[in-house]
């Protein structure tokens, strides 16, 4: 008799067990979830953000364009079609990078959220390289050509250089700070949960 209740006592707690295991694994997956949510809208959101800003390049461009003042200069109209082209370019990358992000879906599959991440990252990545070994010295070489030609005077040439210097370090810390952080935030909670569903 004591043995069939110490089986009976023993089945109990071995069920309750599994539940609280369950349980607790469930409490560990939404708490991952939520996590990786935060990452994953403030990725969203500063990728809209530089969207907005990309649109407005747009009209500001083309305003510069017109300036009576740069009428017969070439090189400030040389730059202005170059932030017009970049800015619609930026715009289609932005929609592009929004797009992917708007697939990251935690209820769903974490082997294709880690798939939609790790491409993010990759256009990032390249994005970076355009960033800064590409339009940086461009816009940076038209700006210096435009101030020549316009003949500005040695505190705007001071502005040009303080606002390249700015510029870069905010551009820097925007990629560290919140895409990085955010990115590697979001792959270490897919990596747990991977780990968990495989328990």
């Amino acid at each position: 008799m004591e043995l069939h209740e110490l089986k009976n006592t023993w089945t109990v707690l071995d069920e309750q067990l599994k539940k609280n295991e369950t349980l607790n694994k469930q409490i560990i997956q939404e708490m991952l979830q939520k996590k990786s949510s935060r990452s994953l809208n403030k990725l969203i959101n500063t990728s809209f953000i530089n969207l907005i800003v990309w649109l407005l390049g747009i009209p500001i461009s083309i305003w510069g364009y017109h300036l009576p003042r740069f009428e017969n200069f070439l090189f400030p109209k040389i730059l202005f079609v170059t932030i017009f082209v970049t800015a619609i370019l930026m715009v289609i990358w932005s929609c592009y990078q929004l797009r992917n992000l708007m697939k990251i879906d935690f209820s769903k599959s974490v082997k294709d959220n880690m798939r939609s991440v790790n491409t993010y990252a990759i256009m990032l990545k390249k994005e970076k390289i355009a960033i800064y070994f590409g339009f940086a010295p461009i816009y940076y070489t038209l700006g210096i050509l435009s101030y020549y030609e316009l003949g500005a005077d040695f505190s705007y040439w001071t502005f040009l250089v303080v606002a390249f210097i700015v510029g870069v370090a905010m551009t820097y810390w925007t990629y560290k700070r919140i895409y990085d952080t955010n990115i590697q935030a979001i792959k270490k909670c897919l990596d747990e949960l991977n780990e968990l569903n495989e328990e």
